[in-house]
C-alpha cells in the first residue's frame, strides 16, 4: 500500500546543540528526526507565471511521486521526507493556479539537508471545452531559491538552512526549452 506524507511544518535534520536557542521549527524537527533518523530534508521554492506574468501564491503546495510509488506533499520552502527519487506531479498555488504534470525530478538520500532550488513553471492555459477538462501548455526551468524563501529558512531554521546541499530539482527535458524568465 503506497504511503502518503503530508508535511505542513518544517524539516530539517542534525540534532541542534544549543536546544535553547533553536525555533519552533527546529524544535519540530528535531522531534520528527528523533523519529525518523533516515528521512531527508528538502528546501525548495516555486515560481508560478502564466504567459510570462508572476501569479501571486499565498501557499505554495507541491505534490510528488517517488519511483517507488511514494506520495509526498510538499508546503514550500520546506519539506522532509524518505530518500528516494521523486517527480514533481502537481503545483498548487493557492486560488490562483493548479498544474498538473511531470515537471521536474529531484533526489534525497539518507539523513540530507538539500537545497533544491527553484521549481519556475510558466504556462498558457488552453481552449475551455465543454466535454474535458481544460488544459496548459508549459515550459519549466530550475533557478536559485528567491529571496524571500532564503530570509524565511534563514529565520525559521537559523542552523539548518546554512547546512543545506545544493542539489537542484532537474526539469521536464520535454518542457525545459528556453528557461522562463
Amino acid at each position: 500500500m503506497k504511503q502518503i506524507l503530508v508535511v505542513v511544518l518544517a524539516a530539517f535534520l542534525l540534532p541542534l546543540s544549543d536546544a535553547a536557542a533553536e525555533t519552533f521549527t527546529e524544535g519540530w524537527l528535531r522531534q520528527n528526526m528523533q523519529m525518523h533518523p533516515d528521512w531527508s530534508v528538502l528546501f525548495m521554492d516555486v515560481k508560478v507565471l502564466e504567459e510570462g506574468k508572476e501569479r501571486s501564491c499565498t501557499t505554495t503546495m507541491v505534490h510528488a511521486v517517488s519511483d517507488e510509488g511514494g506520495r509526498a506533499v510538499l508546503y514550500t520552502p520546506y519539506g522532509f521526507l524518505r530518500p528516494g527519487t521523486y517527480t514533481v506531479t502537481n503545483v498548487n498555488c493557492e486560488h490562483t493556479a493548479r498544474l498538473n504534470g511531470k515537471f521536474a525530478r529531484f533526489r534525497v538520500g539518507r539523513n540530507e539537508i538539500i537545497n533544491a532550488g527553484r521549481l519556475v513553471i510558466d504556462f498558457t492555459k488552453g481552449p475551455i471545452t465543454l466535454f474535458a477538462p481544460r488544459t496548459f501548455t508549459g515550459r519549466t526551468g530550475v533557478e536559485d531559491l528567491s529571496a524571500r524563501a532564503v530570509q524565511s529558512l534563514t529565520e525559521r531554521v537559523p542552523s539548518v538552512f546554512p547546512k543545506a546541499t545544493k542539489r537542484y530539482l532537474t526539469p521536464n527535458p520535454a518542457t525545459s526549452g528556453k528557461r522562463p524568465s
